[in-house]
């Protein structure tokens, strides 16, 4: 009994803390988006070098990546996200950190992803948008509002990000619900 009320302790204060418990262990930790903290603007370029703007989003669920060609978790969580982006509604953007063309075009060469790659080439976005640990993946509104923020990787047979990702795009009026 007193590992059964350590437990739920623990979780009592993880709730508290803001900090959601995942399904299952596999599932990722997803942490709400700090409330005082505006989202970031997104200051990366395709792999053309145009500027991308993420306002052309909006009316969209946007899932934000961030990841690297050398990070293996990074490069493990490209299915899950590839899977994502073939949903209604929602769009996914891999933003790669600070790797040159060479390395990046190599990667999505034999790799294809079904989603746009940016570039963060001076590292500036990832560290508005993250903690400083890849991957990152933020989830926005479809006002464009960063929402939920997950650090690691997505496991394949992960259900939280897609619950949250439910929640999001059954949102239509703009309004704020609970956040589970």
């Amino acid at each position: 009994m007193g590992s059964q009320w350590r437990r739920l302790a623990a979780a009592a204060v993880l709730l508290a803390a803001g900090v959601h418990a995942p399904a299952s262990a596999r599932d990722v930790v997803l942490r709400p988006w700090p409330a005082a903290q505006a989202t970031p603007p997104l200051d990366a370029v395709d792999l053309d070098g145009k500027p991308f703007d993420l306002a052309r989003l909006r009316g969209k669920v946007v899932v934000v990546n961030f990841w690297a060609t050398w990070c293996a978790p990074c490069v493990a969580e490209i299915p899950v996200l590839a899977r994502l982006a073939g949903r209604d509604g929602l769009a996914v953007v891999g933003v790669n950190y600070k790797e040159g063309m060479p390395a990046i075009r190599g990667f999505t060469d034999g790799h294809p992803i079904p989603y746009p790659v940016l570039r963060d080439r001076g590292g500036d976005a990832f560290k508005l948008w993250s903690p400083g640990v890849m991957p990152t993946t933020v989830v926005l509104d479809r006002q464009g509002r960063a929402r939920w923020r997950t650090v690691g990787e997505i496991p394949a047979d992960d259900t939280a990000l897609g619950r949250a990702i439910d929640a999001l795009l059954a949102e239509r009026d703009g309004a704020k619900p609970h956040q589970e």
